[in-house]
C-alpha cells in the first residue's frame, strides 16, 4: 500500500474541539499551541479514527480515552480522515455515539465501500497495540524493559525469516525456540495456534451462519431493489402523466384567460358603446333621476291644475257673461211693476167687494145684482190686468216679483263675487302658467345636463329615457367591471409567456388528476417504505459483514493457521532433534530479527546524534544498548534527551520491520522537551530526509518551527484557529 498520507482532517465534535478542519502537508507538519489548546486531543482523535476507543473498560478517565474525549455537553464523538494511498484515496468516517461505535470507509474515487470495523488494521497491516507503541508517540517515553508484546511480534517474525540461524548457541537457542514452539504447561506457539485454529473453527461455524444471514439479507436487498426500480419506472410514467395533466391545466387555464380576456374587451367596447348615449359626465344617480321624475309628476300635476283652472275661468266669465248679458228689469221697473199689478189687484179686491156688497144688496135691491155682475167682472179684468202686467215683463205670479225685488241685493251681491272669482281665477291661471313655465325649464336644465332636448318627445319620456340609459350604462359597467376584476384574479401572479409554455405540448388526459396522483402517492411511499427497508437489509447487512469475517478470509486464515501448526510441529520435531546433536546456538534475536532492527536502528541513531554514536541494539525483551570507545552498555547509561532519540529510533526501524511495505504517518505529541537544540535539529533532520513518513509534531513551543527554519527544511504549520463555530 506504500506511503499513507493523511490529506484532511475533519473533527465533528471530540474532547474539547468543535468543528474542527485541518490540512496537513505530506511531510512535517507541526502544531504549535498551549498547553490545554487541544494538541493531545488532535493526536489521540488520529488514533481514534484509525481504531477507534481502545481503552473504554478502564475506569480511570486519564486511562479511559472514551470519558476522556467523549464531548460533556454533546454525548458522541465524530470526525473523519481524509488519506491518499498508493491504492488510492480514501475518507474514514467515524462516530461513537451512546455507547455504539459506526466506522466507514469510503472511496473516495470509486464512491465504494471497505469492509472493515478497524481501518488501522486495513491500511496499516497492524493492529492498534503495534500501532501505538511504534508510530503514536503520545508524551515520548522510554520503552518497558519488558515489552512482551512488541517482543512477541519480533519473534514471530524470526520463526518466519529467511536468515541463516547462528549456531553458536544453538544449544540453547534451539531449546529456548523447542520452548517457545511447544514448552511445558501447553505454553508456546504450537499450544496458541492449536487455541487459534480452535477459536477459528468456532469462528468459521459463526461466519458460516452470517453468510447464510446475508445471502438471505442480499436476496432480499436484489428482491427489494427490483420493485423499487420497477417503481421507479411506474413513477416516472405517472409522473410523465401527471406533468401532461398539469400542462392541460395549463392550457385549461390559458383558454379561459383568453375568454376571460375576450369578454372584458366585448364588455367594455359594449359599455363604451353605451356610454355614448348619454353626455360625458358623471351618470345621475337614483337620486337625481327621482328628483326629475317628482319635477316632471309636479309639471304634469300643475298642466292638469292649469287645464282644470283654465276651465273653471273660462266657466267663471262665461257664468259672468250671462250675469252680465243677462236682459232683466231693474229694481225700480220691478216696483213699478209691482205697484201697477198692485193697483190692478187693489182694483180687483175693490170690484170684488163691490160685487159681494151688490150681490148682498140685491137680496134687497134686486137691481144690484146687475151692479154685483159688472163688478165682477170688473174685478176680473182687475185681476186679469195684474196678470197682463206680471206677463208682460215674464213674471208668472206676484209672489215672483216680489221674490224678484227681494232678490235685488243678493244678485248684485253675486254680481260682485263672480266678478272677484274671475279676477282670483284668472290670477291663480297666471301664476299656474309661471310656475309651469319655471317647472319646465328646470326639467330642460336637468334634462340637457345628460342628453339633448326632444321636443318629440315628453319629459316623461326623456327622463325615463336618461334613467333606462343610465342603468343599461351602469349594467354595462358592471359588466365589464366584473369582467375586468375576473380577468385580474384570473391573470393576478400568472405570467402568460410561462403559461403558453407551459401549456404547450399539452395533450387531453385519459384519466382524472386525482387518480393519477392517488397512484403517484401510493408508489412513491411504497418505494420510500421500501427503501427505507432497504437501507435497514443493507445495514443489516453490513452490520453483519461488519460482525462476522468473511468466511473466505476465515478459512484462509485457518488453512494458514493450519500450515503453521504444522510447519511449527514439524520445527518442533526437528528442533527436538536438533537439540541432541548441537551444543550451541545464536542469541535468537541476534541470529534473525536483530541483525535487521539492530541495522536500522543504528543508521537513524548514528544520524540522530550525529555520528557520535552509530550503534544502537534490542534484544528479545525489547532492551536497548549501543556501543562507545568502551563497549556496549545499556541505554539507561545515556541522558534522558540521548534515551528519547535512541527510542525513537528504534521506533522508526520498527516501524520498516513490523509494517512491511506500509509507512505509517508518525504522530509526536510533546516529543522532544528533553532534547537540546542540536540533538532536536539532528533528529528533525533525520525525519525530514530519511523517515519518509508524513510526521505530525505537536508541541507548546517554536522550537521545533525556528529549527526547520534554520535548517531550511519544508514544513507545513498548522493552527487550530481553524475552529468554525
Amino acid at each position: 500500500m506504500g506511503k499513507v498520507i493523511i490529506e484532511r482532517i475533519e473533527i465533528v465534535s471530540f474532547g474539547k474541539l468543535k468543528t474542527v478542519q485541518i490540512i496537513p502537508g505530506d511531510g512535517i507538519n507541526v502544531l504549535s499551541a498551549p498547553n490545554e489548546s487541544g494538541k493531545s486531543t488532535l493526536a489521540a482523535f488520529i488514533k481514534f479514527v484509525f481504531y477507534g476507543f481502545t481503552t473504554s473498560r478502564m475506569q480511570s478517565i486519564a486511562e479511559n480515552d472514551k470519558k476522556l474525549y467523549t464531548p460533556w455537553d454533546n454525548p458522541q464523538a465524530e470526525g473523519a480522515l481524509y488519506i491518499k494511498t498508493d491504492g488510492g484515496s480514501y475518507k474514514i468516517s467515524r462516530k461513537c455515539a451512546h455507547g455504539k461505535d459506526f466506522v466507514e470507509v469510503v472511496n473516495t474515487r470509486t464512491g465504494k465501500s471497505v469492509n472493515t470495523e478497524t481501518p488501522g488494521e486495513y491500511f496499516f497491516g497492524v493492529n492498534e497495540q503495534v500501532f501505538e507503541k511504534t508510530a503514536f508517540f503520545k508524551q515520548l517515553t522510554l520503552p518497558s524493559s519488558k515489552d512482551e508484546y512488541i517482543a512477541e511480534q519480533l519473534q514471530n517474525i524470526a520463526l518466519s525469516a529467511d536468515e541463516k540461524i547462528n549456531t553458536s548457541k544453538a544449544q540453547k537457542k534451539l531449546t529456548e525456540a523447542r520452548n517457545l514452539l511447544s514448552g511445558r504447561a501447553k505454553s508456546g506457539l504450537i499450544p496458541k495456534l492449536e487455541a487459534e485454529r480452535e477459536a477459528l473453527e468456532q469462528r468459521i461455524s459463526e461466519a458460516a451462519e452470517t453468510s447464510r444471514q446475508i445471502q438471505e439479507l442480499s436476496d432480499k436487498i436484489a428482491e427489494t431493489e427490483k420493485t423499487i426500480k420497477n417503481n421507479g419506472e411506474t413513477i416516472r410514467r405517472l409522473t410523465d402523466e401527471r406533468e401532461n395533466i398539469l400542462k392541460f391545466e395549463a392550457f385549461q387555464r390559458l383558454t379561459q384567460i383568453r375568454e376571460l380576456i375576450k369578454n372584458e374587451e366585448k364588455a367594455k367596447k359594449e359599455y363604451e358603446e353605451a356610454r355614448k348615449l348619454l353626455k360625458d359626465q358623471e351618470l345621475p344617480t337614483g337620486a337625481q333621476i327621482n328628483a326629475m321624475m317628482v319635477l316632471n309628476a309636479e309639471y304634469n300635476s300643475e298642466l292638469r291644475a292649469k287645464e282644470k283652472l283654465f276651465d273653471e275661468l273660462q266657466k267663471e266669465e262665461a257664468e259672468l257673461q250671462a250675469m252680465q248679458d243677462q236682459k232683466d228689469m231693474s229694481k225700480e221697473e220691478a216696483e213699478s211693476i209691482r205697484a201697477q199689478a198692485k193697483k190692478k189687484s187693489a182694483m180687483g179686491v175693490l170690484f170684488i167687494i163691490l160685487a159681494l156688497a151688490s150681490a148682498a144688496g140685491g137680496v134687497l135691491l134686486p137691481y144690484l145684482f146687475a151692479a154685483a155682475a159688472v163688478f165682477a167682472v170688473l174685478a176680473v179684468v182687475g185681476f186679469a190686468g195684474v196678470k197682463k202686467v206680471l206677463k208682460a215683463h215674464n213674471i208668472s205670479r206676484m209672489r215672483d216679483l216680489e221674490l224678484k225685488i227681494n232678490s235685488f241685493p243678493l244678485a248684485a251681491q253675486r254680481l260682485a263675487e263672480k266678478k272677484n272669482k274671475v279676477a282670483a281665477v284668472n290670477n291663480a291661471y297666471a301664476e299656474l302658467v309661471g310656475k309651469i313655465d319655471g317647472i319646465e325649464k328646470k326639467l330642460e336644465e336637468s334634462i340637457s345636463q345628460y342628453t339633448d332636448i326632444k321636443p318629440d318627445m315628453s319629459f316623461a319620456e326623456q327622463i325615463e329615457y336618461i334613467s333606462e340609459t343610465a342603468q343599461k350604462i351602469r349594467q354595462k359597467q358592471t359588466v365589464y367591471k366584473t369582467a375586468y376584476e375576473v380577468r385580474e384574479r384570473a391573470t393576478a401572479n400568472v405570467n402568460m409567456q410561462e403559461l403558453i409554455a407551459e401549456a404547450d405540448g399539452a395533450v387531453k388526459p385519459e384519466r382524472e388528476k386525482a387518480k393519477v396522483e392517488q397512484e403517484l402517492n401510493f408508489y412513491t411511499q411504497q418505494t420510500a417504505l421500501l427503501e427505507k427497508k432497504l437501507r435497514e437489509y443493507e445495514g443489516q447487512k453490513r452490520y453483519l459483514e461488519g460482525k462476522g469475517y468473511d468466511l473466505a478470509v476465515l478459512l484462509g486464515k485457518r488453512d494458514a493457521v493450519s500450515a503453521r501448526l504444522e510447519e511449527y510441529k514439524k520445527k518442533h520435531a526437528s528442533l527436538e532433534l536438533a537439540i541432541k546433536m548441537l551444543t550451541e546456538a545464536s542469541d535468537y534475536m541476534k541470529s534473525t530479527v536483530a541483525p535487521r532492527i539492530n541495522a536500522y536502528a543504528s543508521d537513524y541513531f548514528g544520524r540522530a546524534t550525529n555520528g557520535k554514536y552509530n550503534t544502537l541494539s534490542v534484544d528479545t525483551s525489547m532492551a536497548m544498548s549501543f556501543a562507545d570507545s568502551t563497549g556496549i552498555k545499556s541505554c539507561d547509561y545515556l541522558s534522558a534527551g540521548t534515551r528519547d532519540s535512541a527510542y525513537l529510533c528504534l521506533r522508526l526501524a520498527l516501524i520498516r520491520l513490523l509494517y512491511g511495505n506500509i509507512t505509517p504517518p508518525l504522530v509526536l505529541d510533546d516529543a522532544f522537551g528533553r532534547l537540546d537544540d542540536d540533538r532536536l535539529e539532528a533528529l528533525l533532520t533525520l525525519l525530514a530526509e530519511a523517515a519518509d513518513c508524513q510526521t505530525f509534531i505537536f508541541t507548546c513551543g517554536d522550537r521545533e518551527e525556528n529549527i526547520l527554519k534554520a535548517a531550511g527544511k519544508a514544513y507545513t504549520a498548522l493552527s487550530l484557529n481553524t475552529v468554525t463555530c
